[in-house]
């Protein structure tokens, strides 16, 4: 289970007893004193706020943040987001900005994933974000991922959600694009709400859409 703040403290507490889950996805940086560590529940690190697709590199403040947290907790590997740009305080749009999806821009990808998996010395699973249009070079945002992945040896966090949604959003069959992505490199199956928008047209991400038991309201 996906941990961004101390409010999901309680309903994970519950599904971790329940013998649900077997660890949480700790989305760094984290909010100032908090300790997702404290829940005595294994942590794998992950971020969404590196523009791992950008020209200027990536930011080196989360970068180094990243890296301490992940040997503190011994992530296997370190989760990144595929994003033109991300949300840290530099270049920040609110979320991740897909990038296009073009040789040029795989060539950018994959050499700032690689300095990043020296640096961070483990491994780099990469994930997709929401696609609303299509796209501008490789066949597909998968056909990218598949291969960014291929060219730097970097495992895959298949995002069902985030896969799904761009699906609908472009009038594709439900299982387009996964026959893209080697499945050695998966090492997680992301799963969240989707929810239509108000304009009834394009699906979004809706990682609040979940029951809370009743010991958590």
């Amino acid at each position: 289970m996906r941990w961004d703040d101390p409010i999901q403290n309680c309903r994970i507490q519950d599904a971790h007893k329940q013998g649900l889950i077997d660890y949480i996805k700790v989305n760094y940086p984290i909010p100032f004193g908090s300790n997702p560590h404290g829940l005595g529940i294994p942590v794998l690190a992950h971020t969404s706020s590196n523009p791992t697709c950008s020209a200027e590199g990536v930011n080196l403040n989360i970068a180094r943040r990243i890296k301490e947290a992940a040997e503190e907790m011994d992530s296997p590997w370190i989760g990144e987001h595929l994003s033109w740009l991300g949300t840290a305080s530099t270049g920040s749009l609110g979320y991740q900005i897909n990038p296009l999806f073009t040789d040029e821009i795989a060539a950018v990808t994959a050499m700032n994933v690689a300095r990043l998996k020296e640096y961070y010395d483990r491994p780099i699973a990469l994930e997709l974000g929401p696609i609303y249009i299509r796209s501008t070079g490789f066949e597909s945002e998968m056909h990218f991922l598949g291969s960014v992945a291929d060219d730097v040896d970097a495992k895959v966090i298949l995002d069902i959600t985030h896969w799904q949604i761009g699906n609908r959003n472009l009038g594709r069959l439900t299982d387009y694009g996964l026959a893209a992505i080697d499945p050695v490199r998966i090492v997680e199956l992301h799963i969240a709400g989707m929810r239509l928008g108000s304009d009834q047209r394009f699906w979004h991400d809706a990682h609040d859409c979940y029951r809370m038991t009743k010991s958590c309201r």
